[in-house]
């Protein structure tokens, strides 16, 4: 789960280099590109935060990881909307890195883990 924290962290870091590319729309579609950016951010720092709970074999922890790790993925949809690029790498990357943390938290030992004792 940490790596799926720093990878939001650093795909919302190259979200708002976007902004510095000379060909990129300036003005409020620049603005909505930082901002999303700064999202995907905050919601990496929060993964990592979440990531200590779920070491610690807090359910809530676990199911809370889930649903921000899901609302990651959408908030990388919409960059990839608002920002107009075309660049389904991002997207790709997020997919990947929420697949690799959710499907062992609920198949496998993951499920025993957390199972009521």
């Amino acid at each position: 789960m940490y790596l799926g924290g720093i990878a939001q962290i650093a795909l919302g870091i190259l979200t708002l280099f976007i902004r510095y590319i000379p060909d990129a729309p300036t003005g409020d579609v620049g603005l909505l590109v930082s901002l999303f950016g700064a999202g995907m951010i905050l919601f990496g720092l929060f993964v990592i935060a979440l990531a200590s709970g779920v070491a610690r074999g807090s359910r809530a922890a676990r199911v809370s990881a889930t649903v921000v790790l899901l609302l990651a993925l959408a908030l990388a949809i919409a960059d990839l909307i608002v920002a107009g690029d075309g660049d389904w790498s991002g997207v790709a990357v997020q997919l990947v890195s929420s697949a690799a943390v959710i499907l062992p938290l609920w198949t496998g030992a993951g499920r025993r883990y957390f199972a009521p004792r």
